[in-house]
């Protein structure tokens, strides 16, 4: 091992350390992988445990969705007449955050305004539409050609009574389809721009990006909540380095009393925002390999 191999292991097992004396202080169960692009050094925390991903799946939605643009499948302006059933899935309203859940049927959108919905603004109805124009054999396609064995994405937001296995995915596997974005694996730099623009313009900045509103970090992120699972994947653009990938999963316990739940979600919030902030401080050390 030769001086910056010796030195690149430090610096990772000194993150590593950072990040879990970080999670300790917490009492949540937590799943964190994080990528640096300028050394290609992987850290995790549980990071292979399969979870559900809440709306994080989405972003497996869009790279599948980009993907077929490119191949000339979908085009970002194809046209989209919502229904009224669109607001269901199988038997059950769609509810959870979005706007076409309200929306009058008969409007029209275009691919690309289903995608800005979906991502943007984490919109349910958007998300089930943009499955059904891609596919579910797509969506698993991309996850096969990814590598992705721990992912799944082919059920529905909400349907509560379908016979497929429920959505899932790792924090590992969250922060590949990351990684594969950034790299520019799956399609062109217009495609990826576009993703892009869509993470970066997300409305919930206030888990990995609660504390670094003034570092100068950019973060395109997407979050994923549900009662029990609190969840926000990004990649991270430095001014003066590489990028970084950074997803966070934290569990929280069962409870039966609404506002408990709303003080343990902002509790997560905050134990996220405080990791990524770590992440970013000690990544900030890290001088990058010439």
């Amino acid at each position: 091992m030769n001086k910056k191999q010796a030195a690149a292991g430090h610096r990772q097992n000194k993150i590593a350390l950072l990040l879990d004396r970080e999670a300790e202080k917490s009492a949540f169960d937590i799943s964190l992988c994080l990528y640096d692009f300028a050394t290609g050094v992987w850290i995790e925390r549980n990071a292979r445990k399969q979870i559900y991903p809440a709306s994080l799946i989405k972003i497996l939605y869009l790279l599948t969705a980009l993907y077929l643009v490119e191949r000339g499948v979908l085009s970002l302006s194809d046209g989209y007449t919502l229904t009224e059933k669109d607001k269901y899935a199988g038997k059950t309203r769609v509810a959870g955050t979005g706007i076409l859940q309200s929306s009058a049927a008969g409007n029209r959108y275009t691919v690309e305004e289903l995608l800005s919905l979906m991502i943007s603004h984490s919109d349910n109805v958007a998300a089930n539409i943009i499955l059904e124009l891609a596919g579910p054999k797509e969506v698993q396609a991309m996850a096969a050609r990814l590598g992705l064995t721990e992912t799944r994405g082919t059920r529905k937001m909400f349907d509560l009574e379908s016979s497929l296995p429920p959505n899932a995915s790792t924090a590992r596997e969250l922060t590949e389809m990351l990684v594969a974005l950034e790299n520019g694996r799956l399609f062109s730099k217009t495609m990826k721009d576009l993703a892009l623009a869509l993470l970066g313009t997300t409305e919930n900045k206030d888990r990995i990006g609660r504390y670094l509103r003034k570092s100068g970090v950019l973060v395109a992120n997407k979050t994923g909540t549900v009662p029990r699972i609190v969840g926000d994947m990004a990649l991270l653009y430095f001014p003066d380095r590489p990028p970084a990938a950074l997803t966070i999963m934290v569990e929280l316990p069962p409870s039966r009393f609404a506002l408990a739940n709303k003080f343990q979600r902002l509790a997560a919030a905050k134990t996220i925002g405080r990791l990524a902030f770590t992440a970013v401080n000690e990544l900030r050390k890290t001088s990058v390999p010439q």
